[in-house]
């Protein structure tokens, strides 16, 4: 992959859009895309186009809020989804049109008329909002300046605000601010989800209110969806801010065919004088209350933010960000545009996260339709171990989702002909199985192992026993309960423990037979449930009768469960020595790209029959490299080099989910130069659009394998000993980088540079850690101890004197 130029110019905290074009607007409208977890809305205009499906696409979304469709099958099978789920656009308040001069001569403020004098769209992701300045001169020689402001509340999780200010700049006249609520919307599905032939086609909100108050200078609407059931209501409350303090004068009106409310706001303009309209704009919907409050609700809600103010609800914003930041923030010395990159990844993700316990994360986050909004295990083992060593209550979150949707998985289970435990969909909004093509869908089973992974990593880093008792150990057991139940003791492979027809993280190898990562997932997934058990029941017996009890655990399951993990087989090449993908990999065809059209390349399944793309040796993806660096602990270094440099031969990283992976290996195996490739193509895969897809939304994934790739991969970070291990380098080309992570309540600062790993105690908790095995111990705040690196440890080495190695204690009896 070569490297792009950047698109956007290189700002350490700000992405700048200099200058409009119509042809890059859709891939803008997901860089300038906001969120806060709850509600989520693109980066279009305020003004409002009517740009063709394959420009633009107006959307706003509510996290969890979706339509469903019946699937249409060719041939139908038992267990194939009925219906599905898909993130449904909802209706749009964030437009404003400013129009200038009297009934005589008016002229609508237009990017495509007039001439654009100057122009600045900014992304500030240290506050967490997004301007924009337009210096605009209109057809009649009207200059205005126009200037915006744009932000989802983290304060309150049903709140965008958003203002527009005019500034006459050679005139003195009539303003009008025509504020709408657009209920005529539908989603692109043909454009942002191609392979989707059910829909949502066509509008599929019933509107049951639309009104325009100009005495409260309100709008409001209520709709419910065609199929799914589901109620929504959005309000917006709206607030005149003029320098003169002139009367203004307010219509309202409402079209009930175009399904269309407006405010107009008539106004007299002096020049140089500049009038504001703030816009306080609420949604929520049923899946959080009744239908009969949420009138009352979204008014008591944008009542309490009018009140508070803009400068108030942006303070609150900015103490938001501080906290993320402060905690979470990578900071890069000697290459601004990685730096950007990171920090744009970082914002991105943070964003986007579900923070109710009621919802997940979709891998496009709430930036767009693309995956039908769907959530995937991208979250739990891309973005959720970003959370865990950063922002604890965020991964809780998350995994609280999980936890609420066990009763279906449950159920899913028992359709997949288990009689115990419980199978998670692969992608799902309400926690139901909503893939409709199973080999790349149900079969693949590791979603059991990485949820269950995700929740093992944030009890262990947060020491949270209360979760693993209220929630972790259940999942923990009916995840492990199905891995029992799927496979079996094959007298063909010396009684070793067999599970057949999944599909692991590669798509591009599907119906398998003892897919490597599967079976390292499954049998890690047993010992964790094992574990569990056993803390549980230390922790607190009545808590583990009750479990058990609940559960209806018998003796002989856990007996079954540690014999499997003793006889959990793996495939292995003994000619190259390493773990191939599964069972028939080596005897696939080998893979010749130079058979295949440049155009056709990454599109393989648009392109080819799926058969085509199974009988091949090659990779989509980061599948057994994975598990080996989830669990590079069970493995040597030498182990971990050779199937890296095999897998190097055979991965075609068509998948975003890839790359970063490779790269944290690297560094894990010294393959530092690879590491930094890899990592450099990572932080800057959306922001430069290395995919011509961002369009249809950010590539969640990714983005958190960045913060992987510095933490875990640079850093060295690992915990799957049971205990905090660093195994620092850095890039020759940086001279330095830090990053903050929390471990059992200490939290560690960690700044290496050329020369040296400096180890920081930001906190009063004591932390005892492992750098290249050897033990360290920070006892105090503020307390601080150095790794050497290149020249220092070149000259400690021939010293033999650092007391850093003169601990007696190792990893190997932790």
């Amino acid at each position: 992959m070569e490297f792009k130029q950047p698109i956007y110019p290189v700002e350490p905290w700000v992405i700048t859009e200099q200058e409009f074009k119509k042809e890059t607007n859709y891939r803008n409208e997901t860089t300038f895309a906001l969120s806060n977890g709850y509600l989520g809305t693109r980066g279009t205009f305020e003004e409002g186009y009517a740009f063709t499906e394959k420009e633009g696409l107006e959307g706003n979304f509510i996290n969890g809020f979706y339509e469903s469709e019946n699937i249409r099958y060719g041939e139908w099978n038992f267990g194939f989804p009925l219906t599905s789920q898909s993130l449904l656009n909802l209706p749009n308040m964030k437009t404003t049109k400013v129009v200038l001069g009297d009934d005589q001569g008016e002229e609508t403020f237009d990017l495509f008329s007039g001439e654009i004098l100057d122009y600045s769209r900014k992304l500030h992701m240290q506050e967490g909002y997004v301007t924009r300045q337009v210096y605009w001169r209109s057809p009649g020689g009207k200059e205005v300046r126009i200037s915006t402001k744009r932000f989802c509340s983290f304060a309150c999780k049903n709140l965008m605000v958003q203002s527009l200010a005019v500034t006459a700049i050679n005139f003195t006249g009539k303003v009008r601010l025509i504020s709408l609520l657009e209920g005529k919307v539908e989603n692109h599905t043909r454009t942002t989800n191609p392979l989707v032939d059910y829909g949502p086609f066509g509008e599929h909100l019933e509107g049951k209110r639309l009104e325009a108050d100009s005495e409260k200078e309100s709008f409001y609407y209520e709709g419910i969806t065609l199929n799914s059931g589901l109620s929504m209501g959005c309000m917006g409350l709206h607030e005149i801010r003029q320098e003169s303090k002139q009367p203004h004068r307010t219509e309202g009106k409402t079209d009930k065919a175009e399904k269309l409310a407006a405010l107009d706001f008539i106004l007299e303009i002096e020049e140089g004088e500049t009038i504001s309209l703030n816009k306080y704009l609420a949604y929520t919907s049923c899946l959080d209350m009744k239908k009969e409050e949420m009138e009352g609700f979204l008014h008591h809600t944008l009542e309490t933010a009018m009140n508070q103010g803009m400068d108030s609800l942006l303070k609150q914003q900015r103490q938001y960000m501080d906290s993320f930041w402060e905690k979470a923030d990578i900071q890069i010395e000697g290459d601004t545009a990685l730096q950007q990159g990171i920090r744009f990844n970082l914002f991105h993700i943070m964003q986007a996260a579900g923070r109710d316990g009621r919802t997940g994360m979709g891998a496009k986050g709430l930036s767009g339709e693309g995956y039908e909004g769907h959530y995937f295990w991208d979250t739990e083992m891309y973005v959720l171990p970003v959370f865990a060593y950063t922002e604890g209550k965020l991964a809780k979150a998350l995994l609280d989702y999980r936890y609420d949707t066990l009763p279906q998985a449950r159920e899913r289970a028992r359709v997949l002909g288990h009689e115990k435990g419980a199978l998670y969909p692969w992608r799902t909004i309400n926690g139901e199985e909503a893939s409709t093509y199973f080999p790349l869908g149900t079969a693949q089973y590791h979603i059991n192992g990485d949820i269950a992974y995700a929740f093992k990593l944030y009890v262990d880093v947060n020491a949270d026993d209360e979760y693993l008792k209220e929630k972790g150990a259940e999942v923990l057991v009916e995840t492990a309960r199905v891995w029992a139940d799927v496979g079996c003791f094959a007298k063909s492979k010396g009684g070793k423990y067999c599970i057949c027809a999944v599909t692991g993280p590669d798509e591009y190898n599907a119906i398998v037979d003892n897919n490597f990562y599967t079976n390292l997932m499954a049998r890690e997934n047993l010992k964790s449930a094992l574990w569990a058990l056993e803390r549980v029941r230390a922790l607190d017996e009545k808590a583990y009768e009750s479990l058990v009890q609940k559960l209806k655990l018998e003796e002989g399951e856990t007996a079954l469960w540690q014999k499997i993990i003793e006889k959990m087989y793996f495939p292995y090449d003994e000619g190259r020595q390493v773990y191939p993908l599964d069972d028939g990999f080596m005897m696939r065809k080998v893979w010749d790209d130079s058979r295949i059209p440049p155009e056709k390349r990454h599109l393989l399944y648009e392109n080819f029959h799926p058969l085509f793309v199974y009988r091949q040796r090659m990779s989509k993806q980061a599948d057994a490299i994975l598990g080996m660096l989830l669990y590079s602990n069970y493995f040597s270094e030498e182990e971990l080099r050779r199937n890296y440099d095999f897998y190097q031969e055979v991965t075609l990283h068509h998948s975003s989910l890839s790359t970063c992976i490779f790269g944290i290996l690297a560094s894990q195996i010294g393959y530092h130069e690879e590491a930094y490739t890899y990592f450099s193509q990572s932080a800057r895969m959306d922001l430069d659009d290395y995919h011509n897809n961002f369009y249809a939304g950010i590539h969640a994934a990714n983005m958190a394998g960045t913060w992987q790739g510095i933490v875990f991969g640079f850093g060295g970070v690992r915990t799957n000993r049971g205990c905090l291990e660093f195994k620092p380098s850095i890039p020759g080309e940086w001279k330095g980088y830090r990053f903050r992570i929390g471990y059992r309540g200490s939290i560690v600062e960690v700044y290496t540079d050329q020369e040296q790993a400096e180890y920081r105690l930001l906190n009063d908790r004591p932390v005892e850690f492992f750098i290249h095995g050897k033990s360290m111990k920070l006892e105090d705040k503020g307390s601080r101890l150095y790794y050497p690196l290149g020249r220092k440890k070149k000259v400690a080495e021939a010293l033999q004197e650092n007391h850093l190695y003169k601990e007696e204690k190792s990893y190997e009896n932790v």
